[in-house]
C-alpha cells in the first residue's frame, strides 16, 4: 500500500500542477464568463421589443394599447389576431400578446417566433395585473370567488411559433429547453474530460518508457501497483475537477444573483441538480472516463517513444469523438433507431445515454442497464488492459501499435498451448 501512495502522489501532484491540466480547468470557466459578459452588453444594448397586444373587448384592448413600458413597443394600428399573426409573419412585429377569458379567468398567451428576440415580460405582467385588479376592485358586491380571482396573478405564457408553407405551427421546444441545455453540457464535458485523461495517462507512461525510467521503477514496484496507482491518480484528478466546478458554480450564482434576476431560475436549478439525468450522468462520466482511461494505459505500454502516443490513442480519440457527435444528434432527434441501439454500447453510452435520459426518451431502469453494462465492460477490459501492460511495458519495438499488439495475441497464445 506504500508503493501504491507513492505513485499515486507522484502522478498526481506532477499532473495538477502541469500548465495544461490548469488551462483545462480554467477554459471552460473564462469562456463561461466572457458569454455571460457579452451577453449583458447584448441586453442593455438592444432595442425595445416590438409588440402588439390584442383582448376580446373593444374597451379593454383600447387600454392595453396606451399601455408603455421600456422593453417593448406596441404597434397600436394591429387590432386583431389575424393581424397580428401576418405581421409576426412578415417580421414587422417579434411577438403580440393575447388576452382571453377562460373559466372566468384572464388567460394571457404571448406569441414569438423561434428567431424573435427575448422579451422581459416582467413590466407588462405588473401592469396587465394592476388592471386586473383595478376592474375588479370596481365591481359592486365582491364575492368569495371573486376575492380568489383578484389576488391570482396575470402569467404570460411564452409560446414559440413556426412558419411551414406559410402556415403557423406551436412549437414543442419550450418543455424541452432545459433537458436540451442539460444535454449539451452532459456531451461537451464529457468529451473534454475523455480526450484529456487518456491522453494524459498515455503520455504519463509512455514518458516513463521512453526515458527507461520504467525499468528502475518496475524493479521495486509490482505492475499491478503500478498499474493502478497511475488509473486511481487519473481519477482523482477528474473528481478534482468536477469538485472544483461545482464549487465555482455555486460561486458564480451567489455573485450573479446580485447583477441579475435569477430568482426565476432557482426552481428550475433546483428541480435540474435533483433529476436523475445529473446523477446518471455523474455516473457515466466516471465510467465512461475510466474506460477511455484503462485503454489509453494499454495503448502507452505498446509504444516505445513518446512520439507514438497520438498515433496509438488517434482511435480512442475518434470512439469518442463519434460518441460526442451522437450525443449532439440524439439532444435533436431522440428517435434516431441506430443511434438508440448504439447508446446502449460502452465507449459510447457515456455520452448518449445521459443524453437520452435528460430529454426524456429513456427511463431510469434503461439508464441503469446501460450502467450496469458498462461497469461490467470497464471490469473485462481492465483485466485485457493489465494483460497487455504486463506484456508490452518492458519490450521495445518499432513494429507499429497494431503488429505490437498482435504479436502480444501470439504471445500469449504460446503461452496458453
Amino acid at each position: 500500500m506504500f508503493k501504491f501512495r507513492v505513485i499515486f502522489k507522484q502522478v498526481f501532484l506532477k499532473n495538477i500542477k502541469s500548465p495544461a491540466y490548469l488551462i483545462m480547468i480554467l477554459m471552460p470557466i473564462v469562456m463561461i464568463g466572457i458569454t455571460l459578459g457579452v451577453s449583458r452588453l447584448m441586453n442593455h444594448s438592444k432595442d425595445p421589443v416590438r409588440i402588439a397586444v390584442l383582448a376580446s373587448q373593444p374597451t379593454e384592448q383600447a387600454e392595453l394599447q396606451q399601455l408603455k413600458g421600456n422593453t417593448y413597443q406596441i404597434n397600436q394600428q394591429i387590432t386583431t389576431q389575424e393581424q397580428a399573426t401576418k405581421a409576426l409573419q412578415k417580421e414587422q412585429i417579434d411577438g403580440y400578446l393575447v388576452l382571453s377569458e377562460e373559466k372566468g379567468q384572464t388567460v394571457s398567451r404571448y406569441y414569438q417566433r423561434k428567431d424573435s428576440p427575448s422579451f422581459d415580460a416582467s413590466i407588462l405582467e405588473n401592469q396587465l395585473n394592476q388592471i386586473h385588479l383595478v376592474a375588479l376592485a370596481q365591481q359592486a358586491g365582491v364575492a368569495p370567488e371573486q376575492i380568489h380571482n383578484l389576488m391570482t396573478p396575470t402569467v404570460i405564457a411564452p409560446v414559440t411559433v413556426n412558419y411551414q408553407n406559410g402556415h403557423q405551427e406551436i412549437s414543442r421546444e419550450n418543455t424541452k429547453e432545459v433537458s436540451q441545455i442539460i444535454s449539451i453540457g452532459i456531451t461537451v464535458l464529457m468529451f473534454i474530460f475523455i480526450v484529456n485523461y487518456a491522453g494524459m495517462i498515455a503520455q504519463e507512461i509512455a514518458t516513463e518508457k521512453g526515458s527507461r525510467i520504467m525499468e528502475i521503477i518496475l524493479s521495486s514496484v509490482s505492475i499491478e501497483t503500478q498499474f493502478f496507482a497511475k488509473i486511481a491518480a487519473i481519477l482523482a484528478l477528474l473528481v478534482t475537477q468536477m469538485v472544483v466546478y461545482i464549487l465555482v458554480g455555486i460561486i458564480g450564482f451567489q455573485i450573479l444573483k446580485q447583477y441579475l434576476p435569477l430568482a426565476e431560475l432557482l426552481p428550475v436549478i433546483r428541480r435540474a441538480l435533483v433529476a436523475p439525468a445529473m446523477w446518471y450522468a455523474g455516473l457515466f462520466l466516471i465510467i465512461g472516463v475510466l474506460l477511455y482511461t484503462v485503454l489509453a494505459a494499454m495503448l502507452g505500454a505498446v509504444v516505445s517513444r513518446m512520439d507514438q502516443v497520438q498515433q496509438a490513442i488517434s482511435p480512442l480519440i475518434l470512439l469518442g469523438t463519434l460518441s460526442y457527435l451522437g450525443g449532439f444528434l440524439l439532444a435533436s432527434q431522440p428517435g434516431m433507431p441506430v443511434l438508440r441501439v448504439v447508446s446502449y454500447v460502452p465507449l459510447f453510452s457515456q455520452i448518449m445515454l445521459p443524453v437520452r435520459l435528460a430529454n426524456g426518451d429513456v427511463g431510469t431502469l434503461g439508464a441503469s442497464m446501460g450502467l450496469l453494462v458498462a461497469m461490467v465492460t470497464l471490469i473485462g477490459l481492465t483485466y485485457f488492459a493489465l494483460l497487455i501492460y504486463r506484456m508490452n511495458i518492458l519490450v521495445y519495438s518499432d513494429k507499429g501499435i497494431f503488429k505490437a499488439l498482435f504479436a502480444t495475441y501470439q504471445q500469449h497464445k504460446e503461452w496458453h498451448q
